[in-house]
C-alpha cells in the first residue's frame, strides 16, 4: 500500500512539474541549417537524406559535444547533391554543413522520455 501510495504520489507530482513547464515540444524531424544538432534534443534519431546539398556538403555523427577527433562516430558527403545518414539513438549530436536540408525518412530509438523510473511509475509497473 504504500509503494503504490509513494509511487502515486511522485507521479502526480511528476505531472505538475511537467505541466508547469509547458508542453514537450516535438523532437525535430529536419534540419534546415549548417549547426550542430543534438539527438534526443534537436532531432530524432532515425535515417535522414537530402536532395539539396551543395558540392561542399560535409556530415559527422558525434559521440559528444567536444571538439574533438575521437567524438566523430562517422563522416560523409554528398553525391550528386543527395546524401542519406542514419543517425544512432546512442550518438549525441550530429553536423551538417553545406549540405542543404535533412528529412527524416525513418525513426528509430526512442522520444527520450520512454524509459526508466519515471516512465516505469506512470505505468505502475515500478518497485
Amino acid at each position: 500500500m504504500r509503494k503504490s501510495l509513494w509511487a502515486t504520489g511522485l507521479a502526480l507530482a511528476a505531472t505538475a512539474v511537467l505541466s508547469s513547464t509547458g508542453t514537450a515540444s516535438a523532437v525535430g524531424t529536419s534540419m534546415g541549417t549548417d549547426s550542430i544538432f543534438t539527438v534526443g534534443t534537436d532531432i530524432q534519431a532515425g535515417t535522414y537524406t537530402t536532395s539539396t546539398a551543395l558540392s561542399t556538403c560535409a556530415w559527422a555523427r558525434l559521440s559528444a559535444l567536444t571538439p574533438s577527433a575521437t567524438a566523430v562516430l562517422e563522416t560523409g558527403g554528398a553525391v550528386n547533391g543527395s546524401a542519406t545518414v542514419t543517425i544512432q539513438s546512442t550518438d549525441i549530436a550530429f553536423f551538417t554543413t553545406g549540405c542543404g536540408t535533412w528529412t527524416l525518412q525513418t525513426s528509430t530509438g526512442s522520444s527520450g522520455l520512454g524509459g526508466g523510473l519515471l516512465s516505469g511509475l506512470l505505468s505502475g509497473s515500478a518497485s
